[in-house]
């Protein structure tokens, strides 16, 4: 692992452009002064006055965003530890953990907040709460609840780790879910996740589930040529992205939208699913920074055929396309929307696959400032922390300095500069040493 930077005790950025996710437009030429591991103050660089002593950086031509947060992902995997860098090496400052050993992942936390690992801030669900047991070679900690006894001894359990937030997976009844969402009100935590049948989204965004992930549970409104075509998809096909129907949804968008549910699509997943090849193979991008035994255990949790027949790849390109319209509707409804990728599942791995999320999200019909949203200000707003998200004074200083303009392309945030990042800054070529130490960790 390279040397970290040291914790800079005052920074001021230059000349930067300052693009704010919620603002109508960017501000140019802005300085940032950030003292620790907030930003003290934000102005035009004419009339903002550089600190004696301060690190300066001139960002003249550069852009700045808020750190990006990625707002599903799994650290508890082979060779966890070492991908940890990787979301700071793309300008993810913040991760939400969906499942995990609470112990592991609190431990990279600690290590992270301690500066003795790069890594982005966690917040952590620790094991999830599911139906049924899971083999247990795939090693994902859960908690089995079937029945009103067992899912408040789940919430118990969690509640009692520590974890930030309750994580509700497939194949729970109706009665244990209604217990679960109980309990949860009951003591204040906040619970997310999968939504599977008999519960529908309108049921688990009333019963108050903070987030909806992967869109599971959601129909897709199909004409009847359509609908043909989708009879022929594979049973994980239609599992993970739903099967036809002739009604409109539009009403279920609005009520997800009334009680303030986020959705957190995962489209760079479905897109995974619908061609049903392997996003993750040996010798590409991805894999090199993948150890052996986390391919054997991504593998094993997308148990994808080796032969899919064509008539699945042609349901998958209409499912894909129905889960694009799925997300156009509910961005259209207003219900807030979430940028997560399920690494380290997706192609491109951690960091990397966010830049692809974003991207289909702005192919679904959200504009780029849009999409820079859910993994900015959405998250904030998610987490009802004020402090994160912004660039802005009192704001937590977790900045991403960019070459290029990501409301002209959103693929620009992969064009990073500069990260700041748990008090410390990383120039290119250190975020280059982070990506390189990751390559030799898998090997």
């Amino acid at each position: 692992m390279p040397s970290l930077s040291v914790v800079m005790q005052l920074l001021v950025i230059t000349h930067a452009t300052v693009v704010d996710p919620d603002a109508a437009r960017p501000r140019r030429d802005q300085t940032i002064v950030v003292r620790g591991t907030r930003i003290e103050r934000v102005g035009p660089s004419a009339s903002t006055a550089v600190p004696r002593g301060a690190r300066v950086v001139d960002a003249t031509g550069k852009f700045v965003i808020p750190g990006m947060w990625d707002m599903h992902m799994h650290a508890d995997v082979p060779g966890g530890r070492s991908l940890l860098p990787l979301y700071v090496a793309q300008g993810v400052t913040g991760v939400r953990d969906m499942n995990g050993r609470l112990a592991v992942v609190r431990g990279l936390q600690r290590e992270v907040a301690a500066g003795t690992l790069v890594g982005p801030r966690v917040v952590v669900s620790g094991p999830f709460l599911v139906g049924r047991a899971l083999p247990p070679a795939l090693g994902i900690a859960h908690h089995v609840v079937h029945d009103s006894a067992s899912a408040v001894a789940a919430v118990a359990a969690v509640a009692a780790s520590g974890a930030d937030f309750i994580k509700v997976h497939n194949g729970i009844s109706a009665e244990a879910y209604r217990v679960i969402a109980a309990e949860a009100r009951r003591r204040g935590m906040v619970f997310a996740g999968h939504v599977s049948p008999p519960t529908t989204v309108v049921e688990a965004a009333a019963a108050g589930q903070r987030s909806q992930e992967h869109l599971y549970a959601f129909p897709n409104r199909c004409n009847a040529t359509d609908s043909a075509v989708v009879a022929a998809a594979l049973p994980i096909q239609q599992f993970i992205m739903g099967t036809c129907t002739s009604a409109s949804q539009a009403e279920v968008y609005t009520a997800l939208a009334r009680h303030r549910t986020w959705v957190t699509p995962t489209l760079i997943v479905q897109e995974l699913v619908a061609t049903m090849r392997p996003t993750i193979v040996a010798g590409d991008s991805t894999a090199q920074f993948y150890s052996d035994s986390l391919m054997r255990r991504v593998a094993m949790e997308m148990e994808l055929p080796p032969t899919p027949p064509p008539a699945a790849i042609a349901a998958g390109a209409v499912l894909f396309r129905k889960r694009m319209e799925v997300v156009r509707g509910l961005h259209a409804a207003g219900v807030p929307l979430l940028g997560g990728t399920d690494a380290p599942l997706a192609a491109g791995g951690p960091g990397t696959s966010l830049v692809g999320e974003l991207r289909h999200l702005v192919a679904a019909g959200l504009s780029p400032r849009e999409a820079l949203r859910t993994v900015t200000t959405e998250p904030a707003r998610y987490f009802a922390a004020d402090s994160l998200g912004a660039v802005a004074p009192r704001a937590v200083a977790d900045l991403v300095v960019l070459d290029a303009n990501p409301l002209v392309d959103i693929g620009h945030v992969a064009r990073v500069r500069l990260v700041v990042a748990n008090g410390r800054v990383y120039d290119r070529a250190s975020l280059d040493a982070l990506v390189s130490a990751a390559r030799r960790a898998a090997y």
